[in-house]
């Protein structure tokens, strides 16, 4: 893993840490700015300016402390992620999962199983999966972590040119071509037809509908795989 790669993936983790408090501190700062920054109707009383004014300084107060509360937020030593935090994630990209779901994807991370996702494990569970050839490796959080890795504008969209600036210097060209291919070009493998913005651009589900689909044909594709299915296939001849 290259220098670039690895600012991406602290980049993301950062973002993950308490990312559902975040989230709810963020959403409160943008009703509030939007109330002082919107230009309030004509007001001729000076009793309504005063009420006004009043209420523009109590916006002000609250912005600046919830300003605060972030920052001590992004301040704390231990910085980690929760359940809440990935299950907040996943809805942020379009993706409702169920309770179980977070917990598993928790489960294929927390090495210390002590409820929280540390830069260490996050690390080691990165290099895990891009390291693996047999599609054996529980990959549900690391689709979400690689899909923000490339999504570097954050907009919830990943394009052309995100990816190929991530994957050229990881896999080189050739491989580079043939995993763009698979995300960008049609499932019948049809080639790339560059539009929109920067090359196309695909939302999270497309991205894990692929990722999910040649994880498992890694895995059919492996020793492993081979032989359990000509035990399979076996199995089924003596049933006839």
């Amino acid at each position: 893993m290259g220098p670039k790669e690895m600012k991406e993936l602290r980049r993301v983790f950062n973002s993950l840490c308490f990312f559902s408090k975040k989230k709810q501190i963020n959403q409160q700062l943008a009703l509030i700015r939007k109330n002082i920054t919107e230009n309030p109707r004509e007001i001729t009383a000076a009793t309504s300016k005063t009420r006004a004014l009043h209420k523009k300084d109590n916006s002000k107060e609250e912005e600046t402390k919830l300003e605060k509360e972030l920052l001590a937020i992004r301040s704390r030593p231990d910085q980690h992620i929760r359940p809440q935090d990935i299950a907040a994630a996943l809805k942020s990209l379009g993706r409702k999962v169920t309770k179980r779901e977070v917990l598993d994807m928790m489960w294929e991370v927390d090495e210390k199983l002590d409820g929280v996702i540390n830069w260490d494990e996050f690390c080691l569970m990165f290099e895990r999966n891009i390291r693996d050839s047999t599609g054996l490796e529980p990959a549900g959080f690391y689709h979400m972590v690689q899909f923000m890795i490339y999504d570097r504008d954050e907009n919830g969209l990943v394009s052309l040119d995100e990816t190929m600036h991530m994957l050229y210097a990881r896999i080189g060209r050739e491989k580079m071509e043939s995993t763009i291919t698979k995300l960008f070009g049609g499932d019948d493998g049809a080639p790339i037809v560059e539009q929109g913005h920067q090359g196309g651009e695909i939302n999270f589900s497309r991205y894990w509908e692929v990722v999910d689909r040649e994880q498992k044909k890694m895995f059919s594709e492996s020793d492993l795989g081979r032989t359990l299915a000509e035990k399979k296939n076996k199995r089924s001849e003596s049933d006839r």
